[in-house]
């Protein structure tokens, strides 16, 4: 009755815990590839997020300028329509 010595049984229950975890690391609900991708997505989340919330305070800081009528916003249209121009006349 070797078999049944407790250093066996031991190896085997680990040796089961370890196929255990690499079937369910492969196959399982949330394996490695979904990881991957939740971690890629969440990643493109912020930084459009971050994005977007700059773009709205630039947009914010533009209307108010446009409803103060100040020159910033005036020099700046006048900005965008020069390089408008200059792009139009390079093509």
């Amino acid at each position: 009755m070797k078999f049944l010595k407790t250093n066996n049984l031991i190896n085997f229950f680990f040796a089961f815990v370890m196929i255990y975890l690499i079937y369910h690391t492969i196959y399982g609900k949330f394996n490695v590839g979904n990881y991957l991708i939740y971690k890629f997505e969440s990643k493109m989340y912020d930084h459009l997020s971050s994005e977007l919330h700059q773009n709205m305070i630039d947009l914010n800081i533009d209307l108010h300028s446009f409803y103060s009528n100040k020159e910033d916003y005036i020099d700046e249209i006048s900005k965008q329509k020069i390089q408008l121009l200059k792009r139009r006349s390079n093509n």
